[in-house]
């Protein structure tokens, strides 16, 4: 007889997506029982888990036998690695595809029945190689390593949408124009960027408020998902109609100016920077669908429909871009 209690391991679990993870997995009544691994368990973030009742666990990615110890018993288990993470590549070679492929089989070793992987769809399938998206391409190749593996019961690649909450970040505004933190030499908030192609709409995703909740829909019933990459986000919204909405929420003059290419799109020679460039070059070749189809938010409603229940809270609906305008720019 399977256990009531299934341990979920966070990885990343002071991280934004891991953090909104264990925080939702922490007040469901399904019997979840959360540890949250972090390189510092002595940090705030992770001190605020401990509080709230998580089983704070030191495991550094890099060390097997911290994460074989992390793993011992785990049900479940949310993993999140980060291509642009300055401490890849290794001195040894390790890039963030090997590195999630080892955490992968160390996970299917353990004995761990459920996984969920942060991931994307592959930007080069879908442009049939004319649009490629190192990222992307990298994050789906260690998805579909995890499918293979017999040992799972679930692998399901969690795909989420842009954050909502790099409209607060002074380093993201400063990419896209200024918007919404600083005004132009016109007096405008402008969101400057090349279009997305198709019918432009932006999956945004709350992350703070959504993300984990969608994620703790995915382990309530994770055999419904093996196997599928799954869009996760709260909204779609087209740029011109974001920037219309800040101007309603807060009275500012905000606009959407867009670029006439991709290659419009300041870079400085920054490779983040350089691969936001290349997701607008895939979106637009692939009709605007950043996810490499067609955005469809059922699924994202009936996982927070899901997790609400679960956590005994009614039914709010998913975040929405003007309640977040709201919430952070309305003093």
């Amino acid at each position: 007889m399977a256990p009531l209690t299934k341990t979920v391991a966070v990885y990343g679990a002071t991280g934004a997506q891991g953090g909104s993870v264990a925080r939702s997995l922490l007040q469901s009544t399904a019997g979840f029982h959360v540890r949250a691994l972090t390189r510092n368990p002595s940090s705030p973030q992770a001190q605020e888990l401990a509080r709230l009742g998580a089983e704070v666990v030191k495991a550094d990615g890099f060390n097997h036998d911290e994460m074989r110890n992390a793993l011992d018993g785990v049900w479940g288990f949310w993993l999140n690695t980060h291509h642009h993470d300055p401490v890849f590549p290794t001195p040894d070679g390790i890039d963030d595809t090997l590195f999630g492929k080892n955490l992968i089989s160390l996970a299917a070793k353990t004995g761990v029945k459920v996984l969920i992987y942060s991931t994307c769809e592959s930007a080069s399938e879908h442009s049939h190689g004319k649009a490629a998206v190192k990222g992307m391409d990298a994050k789906n190749e260690v998805f579909k390593y995890g499918v293979e593996k017999p040992e799972f019961e679930a692998v399901i690649g969690a795909f989420p949408g842009w954050y909502m909450e790099n409209f607060v970040s002074p380093e993201y505004a400063a990419c896209f124009g200024g918007f919404p933190l600083t005004p132009d030499s016109e007096g405008y908030l402008t969101f400057a960027s090349p279009r997305l192609g198709g019918p432009g709409e932006v999956p945004w995703i709350a992350v703070a408020e959504d993300f984990g909740d969608l994620v703790h829909g995915l382990f309530l019933d994770p055999t419904s998902y093996h196997g599928r990459t799954v869009q996760l986000f709260s909204e779609a919204v087209p740029l011109e109609i974001m920037t219309e909405t800040f101007s309603k929420v807060t009275g500012k003059k905000a606009r959407y100016m867009p670029q006439a290419s991709p290659n419009d799109f300041p870079t400085h020679g920054v490779g983040v920077l350089e691969e936001l460039r290349d997701v607008f070059f895939f979106t637009q070749y692939n009709n605007g669908n950043f996810f490499g189809h067609p955005n469809d938010v059922k699924t994202s409603r009936a996982l927070k429909r899901a997790a609400q229940i679960a956590k005994g809270q009614k039914d709010t609906g998913l975040f929405t871009v003007r309640e977040y305008f709201e919430k952070h720019f309305l003093s």
